[in-house]
């Protein structure tokens, strides 16, 4: 069902990162064992090119920006406390990456979304991810400006 599901793209190092920040806040130090499996090269070319990765709440944010630079992942995109000080990057993505966000939100902000992913944690613990926003999209074209799309972003949590 996953890889129905994935539809080509298969974002596993985005739910082990997830699965990671959630363990460790659990102290758990297995939370950092084994590697990443970085499966973002199954993107086309043209999306890798243009990719940002958006995340909605601060721990998926601080996940890849703790570890994706080892991995050649670009800063997050972030409109939660002071991530939202940071920008979107230049030059703006194309292409995103987005987690912890509603698929109607995300209609309405892009030109087309698809589900790519659910979250999950290998222990079966229902946290904020699990519970409130497990779905994974791959999004393409903001209907309107970042610039103005960015100003609406801020939020804290």
């Amino acid at each position: 069902m996953e890889d129905q599901i994935l539809r080509g793209l298969r974002p596993r190092w985005i739910l082990e990162l997830k699965a990671r920040v959630d363990q460790k806040a659990r102290n758990d130090p297995a939370a950092l064992e084994g590697e990443l499996d970085l499966d973002r090269d199954s993107l086309p070319a043209e999306d890798r090119a243009q990719l940002g990765i958006v995340a909605g709440n601060y721990g998926e944010a601080g996940a890849i920006n703790l570890y994706g630079p080892q991995y050649g992942l670009p800063a997050v995109i972030s409109g939660v406390n002071s991530f939202w000080q940071r920008g979107y990057g230049d030059p703006p993505p194309q292409t995103v990456i987005v987690m912890g966000a509603d698929f109607d939100e995300l209609q309405q902000l892009f030109v087309s979304c698809t589900l790519a992913a659910r979250t999950w944690n290998q222990y079966g613990i229902e946290n904020e991810e699990t519970r409130w926003s497990p779905n994974i999209y791959v999004c393409h074209t903001l209907r309107r400006p970042w610039p103005e799309v960015w100003k609406m972003a801020r939020h804290f949590g």
